[in-house]
């Protein structure tokens, strides 16, 4: 008993003599989910002297990570491990949770493996074709070099292929944005086309040098007749980036400064002091603008979407808003007299009538909205004129060329009517009626002055003889002296003396 005691002991020194060599310091700071952290926790369980199924599943765990890394430092070992002995590897590793420094090695290992049997060939095929791009060159060296295969030959010699056609990308990027010649240009592409591997940036040279040789043929049609505005501005805009000589870009400047200088002063003619908006879109849209100063505020000249601000009688009247969209107008412009505004409760525009489907209270007539300060027929003829002969297609001519037909409809009719002396009487509802169309013309029609002052005595008159009619003119007052000569002459000249 005593020597079986001995031996009991013994065998316990021996056990406890194979965990001594393990210092405890090593283990410090160590992740729990290591080697090392694993066999920290291990020495925790025997110090604490309590057994547990987590101290035998910690134990069965290291023994398996021993084992796995004794086979994979074998794998790692030998001459040429087989890609299936390294994916299993990997696979068995999936059922071991514990970080291993041999896992990234097999990783690489396996990866190295997979690129040699697989892209290595697709190494060979691009050095062996005709001139491969410099994208599929350099990615598969970027790939060999990051898995440790930088020194194969062939990774060597695509490389070198790489690097040349990437030094030319750099010459040739520095070429475009110096605007070089064509000469120049045409240098480096025949370089380019000595590579043994396609540079990035050939395809952007090879297209600056087909759009300067095309140029030249664009530019002399151009010049020669009419041509759209785009059209245009791509050419210069090429001429530009093609380094085109100055003298040989001169007729086209000369041409878009004519096209400028023709857009301002048709913008004048037409778009409203203060509207934001480009002559193209104010011949487009309703007279429904913002008009505003530049610090945001309402100028008190400043046209409202029913008057053209041409007349400052007009912009200094007083102002209403409507309800339901927050905009303003000059009163007498939408109908409403001073004294009207100051009893209103509620103001509704046109526009928000028309949205809405409602009758607009203040009419009729209904006011009409003026989107341009409605130029003279004459002075928009003379645009249009000089618009043609500067050989643009310039896209505000159109939108102005139909404004100014509708005029000048407006005025052939308007002139038959002024002109028809000793013909019948024109219908007091057809003189109205042509008036209200001439008011609608975005072009003002050189009679509508005339016509107006006609319709304006018309009315006068009108308002006279309806006085007088409707009795509302007092019969008692007695005759003025002047009154009772013009009585005594009319009686005299009808004989009735």
């Amino acid at each position: 008993e005593g020597e079986a005691d001995e031996g009991g002991r013994r065998r316990g020194g021996e056990r406890r003599e194979k965990r001594a060599p393990l210092d405890r310091s090593l283990l410090k700071g160590v992740a729990a989910n290591s080697l090392g952290g694993v066999q920290l926790l291990l020495l925790e369980s025997d110090e604490l002297r309590v057994e547990s199924d987590e101290a035998a599943q910690l134990r069965e765990l290291a023994a398996s990570v021993r084992a796995w890394r004794s086979a994979a430092r074998a794998a790692l070992d030998a001459p040429s491990p087989s890609e299936e002995e390294l994916a299993g590897l990997l696979q068995q590793l999936s059922n071991i949770p514990v970080r291993l420094r041999e896992r990234g090695e097999i990783q690489r290992s396996l990866a190295s493996k997979r690129w040699l049997l697989s892209r290595r060939p697709a190494l060979l095929t691009a050095l062996e074709a005709a001139r491969p791009s410099l994208e599929e060159v350099s990615g598969l060296c970027d790939e060999a070099a990051g898995l440790g295969l930088g020194q194969l030959p062939e990774v060597l010699q695509a490389a070198e292929r790489a690097a040349a056609a990437e030094k030319w990308d750099e010459r040739a990027e520095r070429a475009l944005a110096r605007r070089e010649g064509m000469d120049a240009l045409r240098q480096l592409l025949a370089e380019a086309r000595g590579l043994r591997v396609a540079p990035s940036r050939s395809g952007a040279l090879q297209q600056r040098v087909d759009d300067a040789a095309s140029w030249w043929a664009r530019a002399a049609d151009a010049v020669g007749g009419v041509t759209s505005v785009e059209e245009l501005d791509t050419l210069l805009r090429q001429a530009e980036e093609t380094s085109v000589p100055p003298a040989d870009r001169a007729p086209l400047l000369d041409k878009a400064a004519l096209c400028r200088w023709w857009r301002e002063r048709a913008a004048a003619a037409f778009v409203k002091e203060g509207c934001r908006l480009s002559l193209g879109e104010s011949l487009a849209g309703d007279g429904h603008y913002e008009l505003t100063t530049p610090d945001g505020g309402w100028g008190a000249h400043f046209a409202c979407s029913f008057c053209t601000g041409e007349s400052r009688y007009e912009t200094a009247q007083f102002m209403i808003g409507c309800d339901a969209c927050d905009r303003w107008y000059h009163g007498p412009c939408v109908g409403v007299d001073k004294k009207a505004a100051d009893q209103m409760t509620e103001y509704v525009c046109l526009f928000c009538c028309r949205k809405s489907g409602t009758p607009y209270k203040y009419g009729p007539p209904e006011p009409v909205p003026k989107m341009t300060r409605r130029p003279r027929l004459r002075q928009v003829a003379a645009l249009i004129d000089e618009a043609d002969k500067i050989s643009l297609s310039i896209p505000e001519v159109e939108p102005m060329r139909r404004l100014m037909s509708e005029a000048a409809a407006w005025q052939a009719e308007a002139s038959g009517v002024l002109e028809q002396e000793g013909s019948a009487a024109l219908p007091a509802s057809k003189l109205l009626s042509v008036i209200a169309a001439g008011e609608a013309c975005e072009v003002e029609p050189e009679a509508l002055p005339a016509l107006r002052k006609v319709a304006a005595q018309f009315l006068a008159w009108q308002s006279r003889a309806r006085a007088v009619l409707s009795g509302e003119l007092s019969r008692d007052e007695p005759l003025a002296p002047h009154e009772l000569e013009a009585e005594r002459r009319l009686l005299a000249e009808e004989g009735g003396g």
